[in-house]
């Protein structure tokens, strides 16, 4: 993406904010610049969070393709229900950043994690059925439940962030 005109493409930057702005269009060459803060550190930690972000879209894309892979349903048409279906979902960021922000889990909650904890059990029946891994699944279903068990059930899945914290 980077040098393709229109691609979408940007780089974070971050440091002296004085010397972004004398260099800013020079930076901007490659793609669009983000200019993240004073920290000099914070450019490199936005791109590895948001890197961390993909893997994890990336690795629900890998189960889901494993889930239809026995059946007679052609990857091709099942991706861009996937990517409507990610793109409908991708908005859901923006409840846990509030609720990150205010300390309080349970605020807009549409779905309890209690309840999407339960709902695992029948993700998990449907995946071994379909002779897939979850693998990559239940590592954040273990937090989940890790979650509930400890009170969060009425929260969203906000509170497993907490558990991601050392």
């Amino acid at each position: 993406m980077i040098g393709v005109p229109d691609s979408g493409a940007y780089v974070f930057y971050s440091g002296s904010p004085e010397l972004h702005a004398a260099h800013a269009e020079t930076l901007s060459v490659p793609g669009g610049v983000e200019y993240v803060g004073v920290d000099a550190g914070f450019a490199a930690l936005y791109d590895i969070a948001l890197l961390s972000g993909m893997w994890g879209m990336f690795a629900g894309a890998a189960h889901a393709f494993a889930l239809i892979g026995k059946e007679d349903i052609s990857p091709i048409e099942f991706a861009p229900r996937m990517i409507a279906y990610q793109q409908a979902m991708a908005g859901y960021s923006f409840g846990t950043a509030a609720q990150l922000a205010s300390g309080d889990y349970a605020e807009g909650v549409e779905s309890k994690l209690a309840m999407m904890v339960t709902t695992n059990g029948t993700l998990a029946r449907a995946a071994a059925e379909q002779g897939v891994s979850l693998e990559l699944l239940a590592p954040f279903m273990a937090l989940m439940q890790r979650r509930v068990a400890e009170g969060g059930g009425e929260e969203s899945t906000t509170g497993v962030v907490d558990l991601l914290r050392q």
